[in-house]
């Protein structure tokens, strides 16, 4: 997501203008606006011209009209396939040939600017803008496709990949007999591109990263990484080795690495970074829910209740809770968020598009895993 400019505080009325650039960002929005927010953008419009007369019947010619028009949203309309988001509401402010209170169907699409407005930016849509509109916060998988001489350091988000660093260096061919100057040369190759790629990815954030190269260039960057985090004890790095994926592509341009994204065996170890840590949380609650050891409950009156007793470890909600139409519901949901934060506790928010979503959707949508055993939480405080 693009940001053009903002005018907003958190908790404070105010408006911000941007442009999507992919699908990623178009579900984004599809949970920052909501209805009652303002949309102010250029869209087509039929408008009917008074005939000679000066009436406007049935035979009034129509003419297809580019206008700037603000809509008080009342409906949205978006699907995962979709490369728009459809928005209904009223016009707010009068248009030459367009009165105020009309309806109007307006779109959302790519690299189409629009200004949205609030009356209330709270945690979650001031989060949504944080997140959309920083490329680090979006990607989930690193990449580095070289080969000797050339490196090409990328992050990769669902639909796209951006390079972040370029890095080419002269190596010396090996000579008959003699290869130290080749060797000496790679190797401060890939001391300099293990280096970048520590400083310009953050590891600890990402799910996977992916060594792509032809030959064994990829493997030796490999060693090096880990062999200058064994020297300088670096434990963060050390304990993401895992994460670490060696792959092989015909080069190592960029081309190199959408040819190895399209391998069988890298789409499915991939497939498991994605909402990895989301399934293995919601796995997490269903096994304590079932083993009925008082530390997993859902619903809204039982989680409230361990919230408010601070006993919360991780809060489980889905993203529809706060696309809800009542305004009092999503602020309560976003307070509640905000009271296991303040306590210690982890909120994740889980897609209702996402599997794991759907599943935490069929129990309420908002469940808990609790730091220690609670019983009796679904009894009504009038009971004995």
């Amino acid at each position: 997501m693009k940001l053009i400019n903002n005018h907003f505080e958190k908790d404070s009325s105010g408006s911000v203008t941007l442009v999507a650039e992919d699908k990623e960002d178009l579900f984004t929005l599809y949970n920052l606006i909501q209805k009652r927010d303002e949309v102010e953008l250029k869209t087509m419009r039929n408008i009917k011209k008074s005939g000679k007369d000066g009436s406007k019947g049935s035979k009034a010619k129509i003419e297809k009209k580019l206008l700037r028009l603000k809509i008080d949203v009342e409906e949205i309309d978006f699907t995962p396939q979709d490369e728009v988001m459809r928005l209904r509401g009223k016009t707010t402010e009068p248009v030459e040939d367009v009165p105020v209170g009309t309806y109007h169907t307006a779109e959302i699409d790519f690299k189409h600017p629009f200004t949205l407005y609030k009356d209330d930016w709270d945690e979650i849509a001031f989060e949504l803008i944080n997140k959309s509109c920083s490329i680090d916060e979006k990607a989930e998988v690193g990449a580095v496709v070289l080969q000797e001489g050339v490196a090409h350091i990328c992050l990769i988000t669902e639909n796209m990949t951006v390079l972040r660093q370029k890095i080419e260096r002269s190596i010396p061919r090996k000579k008959r007999g003699d290869s130290s100057a080749h060797d000496k040369s790679l190797d401060k190759f890939y001391e300099l591109v293990s280096n970048t790629l520590v400083r310009d990815l953050n590891i600890s954030k990402l799910k996977a990263i992916i060594l792509a190269s032809p030959g064994f260039t990829a493997n030796g960057l490999f060693d090096k990484i880990f062999q200058i985090a064994t020297l300088n004890n670096d434990k963060l790095l050390l304990q993401a080795r895992s994460k670490f994926i060696v792959a092989h592509s015909s080069t190592g341009f960029l081309q190199g690495l959408d040819e190895v994204l399209k391998t069988e065996e890298i789409q499915k170890q991939l497939s498991t970074t994605k909402f990895a840590k989301d399934v293995l949380l919601l796995d997490e609650f269903f096994k304590a829910l079932n083993a009925d050891d008082g530390k997993a409950w859902y619903g809204p009156k039982e989680c409230e209740k361990a919230i408010n007793m601070g006993a919360v470890k991780n809060l489980l909600l889905t993203d529809s809770l706060f696309r809800s139409d009542d305004i009092a519901e999503r602020k309560k949901y976003i307070e509640l968020s905000e009271i296991v934060k303040n306590t210690g506790g982890e909120v994740t928010i889980f897609s209702s598009l996402h599997e794991s979503g759907i599943q935490l959707d069929q129990v309420t949508g908002i469940a808990v895993i609790l730091n220690y055993p609670v019983y009796d939480l679904d009894e009504d405080e009038d009971e004995e």
